[in-house]
């Protein structure tokens, strides 16, 4: 399969901040305790409940907690495990969790892993969170009709338009794309 640079190092960058912010967004949900001083293990002993609790809500069927815990095992923390993050992230996507979508798209590029490249999955999932209103998706999907990548017939039409709804959400790449077209 023949890689688009733009697009996909875009995609790429993207979700990498993304799973930054939602694993900082994570500590958020947690209720706030007085720190106290400790002692040994302590602290491997605090993230392994957060972790434990993590899994707990993922299980029960929070979609949060499912992208958040696919992009824990993206970044390797517990573990680096990619077939994992497919699971959890899937769980999430198909309850219609945008940013797991995204997150699954750039999974299925096969950047990170080429067995897992699944052009078919990677436009399933980038679809489904533009048509969420998701900007990224939006944007990312607009580069690939301006230019006629992975699949995806060239479209200029399509592409600006992708383009202008993603500006309209306050997405600041897609506005400047837009002042680049004719």
């Amino acid at each position: 399969m023949k890689y688009a640079t733009g697009p996909l190092a875009k995609l790429a960058a993207l979700v990498a901040v993304l799973l930054i912010v939602a694993g900082c967004s994570s500590k958020g949900d947690q209720p706030q305790t007085p720190e106290t001083p400790t002692t040994g293990d302590a602290p491997a002993t605090q993230q392994m409940n957060e972790y434990e609790q993590l899994q707990m809500r993922a299980k029960q069927g929070d979609i949060n907690s499912q992208f958040q815990l696919g992009s824990s095992y993206f970044v390797g923390k517990p573990v680096k495990d990619l077939k994992q993050a497919e699971y959890w992230w899937k769980q999430a996507a198909d309850k219609g969790q945008s940013m797991a979508a995204v997150s699954l798209a750039y999974l299925y590029t096969g950047r990170d892993d080429p067995a897992m490249a699944n052009q078919k999955e990677m436009l399933k999932y980038l679809n489904q969170s533009a048509a969420a209103d998701n900007p990224m998706a939006q944007h990312i999907l607009g580069t690939l009709y301006l230019k006629g990548d992975f699949g995806v017939p060239r479209d200029p039409t399509q592409a600006k338009a992708l383009f202008q709804s993603a500006c309209n959400s306050r997405y600041s790449e897609s506005c400047e794309t837009l002042k680049k077209l004719p």
